[in-house]
């Protein structure tokens, strides 16, 4: 197959659900999917360089099935082998009950659809379904244009792999097979929070799916899987997204290379599960063969990426207004420059459609001057608060401080741990930060009910890992623990029967009050996640260990604490 004449792409985001006419639903809108189509849009015109004509956009009220399916058509009719389609749609994603597939090992007895902005649509045209979704991308694989579908929406990852509807189904329509009447489509559900009668339709019909075809470089990238919701995001400027449709455009503002789609998938993987720490599970239907090694779009990997440019609308000393905004996904700090890199200046503000930077007042711009993005570092305010309690000593000479004032406790039957304990409302909590007495008053408290002991880090350790939270933009580290929304203690885990040896735990949680020793009815609940070594004398490479273990840690922190998406451009 020969590569690309022409580019071409549909784009649906709905914010704006209907239940009449120009009469909005408060019940099912949504906030980002309008974002996250300008985000598409931005992307593929100015990184893989489609023209702006040739990129339909859909939002809101515009977006029914009528308009969708006649921009998909119009495509279909001007494209040629070779060509290249994206299918972008953000909004809600549904899901119907299939007793008849039960037994196929991809759509596990469900059914999905998109639903369009006009829920008030007769016989619910408002909805396309995966079976008509799937005879239309089998329509470019057929015509050999390379299709890539990207859904941002619940249950979407099998959406083009539904089996063909039988004759009586009319893609405009959903019919109960039982009374051949026009019936309800079943869940509407996230990115709204309620959910609708489940609607159950028979269908049995095997067809070949798009991705399973040989050679059809088609490939969907979903949100979710079949079973899952997507969520929505706040971004590092505050603004709504899909966190799926944010991953994206977070790598490519990262890359300054072309990337495979075999890459891309990884990257994505990586930062929904492991940095953003967010509960869905995105999922991938795409001819392997074919398109493992080409690029997002389906083309070759290309040897260099345009750079965002931007002109001049106007300036004054040490102040420029540029043409570009949230709209290209513009953020506070990002840096923009001349082509010679001679001149740059710093965006301080953005706009919907334009950006404030920050110059040097000696340098004269003129308007219509161009500039080139040259990093896309962003700032952000705090989402947590962090407090590191830290002792005096270093950890050899807490250690030992330890060993005589606390460890002689630990074997009490009433000494309670990470791994061991129960929720007793009257167990003590002792805070050990090396104090001489501190086996007199842990004495104290053992011949009441359960204790714990929760630790001071060692000054060398509690060092290294302020070094290093000090470079994350998403937390705050703060003196006092009154301040903070979590303090990171270490705790003694003893022998016991979910612990097979001793070992040293490191871990979130509610602060303790500085200025007592002993706390009674504390509410010791340790965070799930952990980092553990058998001492606290560790050595350089374990210290690195830990820091970036306690990294972690505080992003599952500002995960529990909402949906904003995590700044990892490290301080500056």
């Amino acid at each position: 197959m020969s590569f690309a004449q022409n580019k071409y792409a549909v784009i649906v985001g709905i914010n704006e659900y209907y239940d009449k006419p120009g009469v909005k639903s408060n019940e099912y809108s949504l906030k980002g999917c309008v974002n996250d189509a300008i985000s598409m849009k931005s992307l593929l015109v100015n990184r893989f360089t489609f023209p702006k004509e040739n990129v339909k956009t859909l939002l809101n009220a515009q977006a029914t099935q009528k308009t969708f399916l006649a921009a998909m058509e119009n495509i279909l009719e001007k494209s040629k082998p070779g060509d290249v389609a994206v299918f972008f749609f953000c909004g809600h994603g549904v899901y119907t009950i299939n007793p008849e597939n039960k037994a196929d090992s991809v759509k596990q007895g469900y059914n999905q659809a998109i639903c369009m902005s006009d829920l008030y649509s007769p016989n619910y045209e408002c909805l396309v379904r995966d079976n008509t979704l799937k005879i239309l991308f089998n329509r470019f694989v057929q015509k050999k244009v390379t299709l890539t579908s990207i859904l941002d929406c619940c249950y979407s990852e099998n959406i083009p792999m539904a089996p063909l509807p039988p004759v009586y189904h009319n893609p405009y329509r959903v019919v109960d097979v039982k009374t051949n009447k026009v019936v309800p489509t079943g869940v509407i559900d996230l990115r709204s929070f309620k959910l609708n009668k489940t609607l159950t339709i028979a269908d049995k019909t095997i067809i070949e799916r798009p991705s399973e075809t040989p050679n059809s470089r088609f490939a969907n990238l979903a949100a979710c899987s079949w079973a899952e919701k997507a969520v929505e995001i706040w971004d590092e400027g505050g603004r709504p997204h899909g966190a799926f449709t944010k991953t994206i455009i977070n790598i490519f503002e990262k890359s300054k290379v072309d990337l495979p789609l075999s890459e891309i998938i990884a990257r994505i993987k990586n930062d929904i599960d492991v940095v953003q720490n967010l509960q869905q599970r995105p999922g991938f239907r795409y001819d392997t063969l074919s398109r493992d090694k080409l690029n997002f779009i389906g083309l070759p990997v290309q040897s260099t990426i345009p750079l965002l440019q931007t002109r001049v609308v106007s300036s004054l000393p040490g102040k420029v207004i540029v043409d570009v905004g949230a709209k290209d996904d513009i953020m506070i700090g990002n840096i923009f420059s001349t082509k010679d890199k001679a001149i740059s200046f710093t965006i301080s503000k953005v706009f919907p459609d334009s950006a404030l930077g920050v110059i040097d007042p000696k340098i004269t711009i003129k308007k219509d001057d161009v500039f080139f993005i040259r990093d896309r570092y962003r700032v952000s305010n705090p989402i947590i608060k962090v407090y590191v309690p830290a002792s005096t000593l270093k950890s050899a000479a807490y250690m030992d401080m330890f060993n005589k004032q606390v460890l002689p406790f630990t074997k009490e039957k009433t000494y309670q741990d990470y791994f061991n304990f129960n929720d007793n409302q009257t167990a003590a909590t002792f805070l050990f930060n090396n104090q001489e007495n501190s086996g007199l008053e842990i004495s104290k408290i053992i011949k009441q009910n359960e204790f714990f002991v929760l630790m001071a880090l060692p000054s060398d350790i509690a060092s290294a890992i302020k070094s290093t939270l000090l470079k994350e933009q998403s937390l705050k580290l703060v003196n006092t623990p009154g301040e903070s929304d979590f303090a990171l203690y270490v705790n003694y885990a003893a022998i016991s029967e979910d612990n097979k040896s001793p070992k040293f735990v490191f871990s979130f949680r509610k602060p303790l009050p500085a200025d007592v020793n002993v706390k009674k009815n504390a509410e010791v609940v340790f965070w799930a996640d952990n980092v553990a070594f058998p001492s606290l004398n560790l050595n350089k490479t374990q210290l690195n260990q830990l820091s970036k273990g306690i990294r972690k840690l505080s992003y599952a922190a500002i995960r529990s604490r909402g949906t904003q998406w995590i700044n990892t451009y490290p301080r500056r």
